[in-house]
């Protein structure tokens, strides 16, 4: 982050705290403009910016000069969340990985929410020495055992070469989503203007501060996701997975 960003002072909080992924204010558009509009028509209210990215090569140069009124901004590019240090082989905590999988039942069966308890002790779990370190995540035998099991269990066409690093680059990010709920600066209101990252963020920020949670969808996250899913590398035919139309414009 560089030094001409704004930095909100030690011991200060702001008004809201907005969530951005791959918009403002580096990606011009209609969704970018409406944050814009929105934060130059309260001046009166204080706004902590927290920018989620894919890649920091994706992105150049800021498209929109921040208001006065922004007091904190700051960056994150969640698609390096995997490039750790050299592989080393741990075992992994048994009991975290069985309360992953639980939650990943709930987010299948679609049926209700996560069990509040249940979600506090994943949120609580990700990033640390005691639960699910991005080490044990990447090289434990825990989590070799989980992606083996699952692949067995719901997956019949992709190879498990595919599946297996598709678990790796969507799931990483969350240990960058967990530290940035710790670290970042307080604000009296959480707003996400998406559900996937940054929506997921909004929510591990209302466990840990407390704090209200705002949330406005604008409709098209799943489509831009089929779309960076469609050209990635690592998946081999996806435009046939993923199907038709993915050219349409979403802007």
């Amino acid at each position: 982050m560089s030094d001409a960003l704004p930095r909100l002072a030690p011991g200060k909080e702001a008004d809201v705290v907005l969530l951005l992924e791959g918009t403002y204010p580096y990606v011009s558009g209609g969704v970018s403009s409406w944050v814009h509009q929105i934060i130059r028509g309260l001046p009166d209210i204080t706004f902590s910016i927290v920018f989620l990215g894919s890649t920091r090569e994706t992105y150049g140069k800021m498209k929109y000069q921040l208001p006065k009124n922004v007091v904190h901004l700051e960056i994150h590019y969640i698609m390096e969340s995997w490039r750790t240090d050299r592989p080393k082989a741990c075992r992994g905590n048994p009991q975290a990985f069985e309360d992953a999988r639980k939650m990943h039942d709930f987010f299948r069966a679609a049926t209700g929410d996560v069990p509040d308890d249940l979600f506090a002790r994943v949120m609580a779990s990700l990033g640390t020495k005691d639960g699910i370190s991005p080490q044990d995540f990447l090289h434990s035998e825990q989590s070799w055992k989980r992606i083996r099991a699952d692949y067995l269990q719901y997956c019949s066409d992709p190879s498990f070469v595919d599946y297996f690093w598709t678990v790796r680059t969507m799931h990483a990010p969350l240990f960058t989503l967990a530290n940035i709920a710790r670290h970042s600066p307080p604000a009296k209101v959480i707003h996400s203007i998406s559900t996937g990252y940054g929506g997921l963020l909004a929510a591990m920020l209302r466990f840990v501060r407390k704090r209200p949670f705002i949330l406005t969808e604008h409709g098209i996250y799943t489509k831009e996701r089929k779309i960076d899913l469609a050209h990635a590398e690592w998946i081999k035919d996806a435009r046939e997975a993923f199907g038709g139309g993915l050219d349409a414009d979403v802007g």
